[in-house]
């Protein structure tokens, strides 16, 4: 009988000190996962020709007021950036632009003005949609564990590049990509955090003192983060055309 008694006050303890205590953990939502890749055997066939297709940028929807029309030109910029820092030939999007507004144009007429392969149209380009992350790598256990409740989570903005490829000289659908990423996949140890025993209230790692709360969140706010995360799904795409 002795033995059950130190048995449970032995228990008992171990109990108290894990909820008084903090576990470190972080999450990946893998956002990628759900990307949504379709490429047209046209499009495999024209890479393999031409590796690296000379392309131009189109806009289908551009933001009206003048401010967001602005912020979003920069992030359009990043991306034709991004293709020239790989070694593609990036035609001007102006030009493209100003054809398709005189009308009476058709692909004939753009390939034979501005010599191109491929037309990249951005369909959307947004950072303000997220995803709620309800376990975390808890790196005590080794384990992924769940929040103690469905008020307990942590949430990860997205970034969502959507465009569509067209095959210049066919005037050809060749591929539509929806590429995602988040924050809480991309910064891994940057974004650890604490939770108590309890597994109810959260604080970013170090941040103990300030407070603990049932959510925490990893938004993608500054103009910075927005050009960061533009350059990155820039690349996914290049990755994606390099691999045909």
């Amino acid at each position: 009988m002795r033995f059950v008694k130190i048995a449970i006050v032995v228990l008992l303890t171990a109990i108290l000190s894990s909820c008084a205590g903090f576990y470190i953990g972080n999450v990946k939502p893998n956002v990628e996962a759900n990307n949504e890749i379709v490429i047209t055997p046209e499009l495999k066939a024209l890479l393999q020709a031409i590796p690296k297709p000379k392309i131009v940028i189109r806009v289908s929807n551009p933001p009206t007021s003048v401010t967001e029309a602005e912020k979003f030109n920069s992030y359009i910029n990043e991306i034709e950036k991004v293709f020239l820092q790989k070694g593609y030939t990036v035609r001007d999007r102006a030009l493209l632009e100003n054809l398709m507004r005189g009308g009476n144009i058709d692909y004939k007429g753009i390939k034979d003005k501005i010599d191109t392969d491929l037309i990249i149209d951005i369909l959307a380009l947004n950072f303000d949609k997220s995803i709620q992350a309800r376990t975390f790598f808890n790196k005590t256990t080794q384990k992924e564990e769940p929040f103690a409740t469905e008020l307990t989570y942590v949430e990860c903005g997205i970034a969502t590049l959507e465009c569509r490829l067209t095959i210049v000289d066919r005037g050809q659908l060749g591929g539509l990509f929806t590429l995602r990423t988040s924050p809480c996949d991309l910064r891994g140890e940057d974004l650890r955090f604490s939770v108590d025993g309890f597994r109810q209230n959260l604080a970013w790692a170090g941040r103990e003192a300030s407070g603990m709360f049932p959510v925490l969140r990893a938004p993608i706010e500054s103009e910075e983060q927005k050009r960061l995360y533009t350059q990155y799904l820039t690349n996914r795409l290049i990755a994606l055309l390099s691999s045909q």
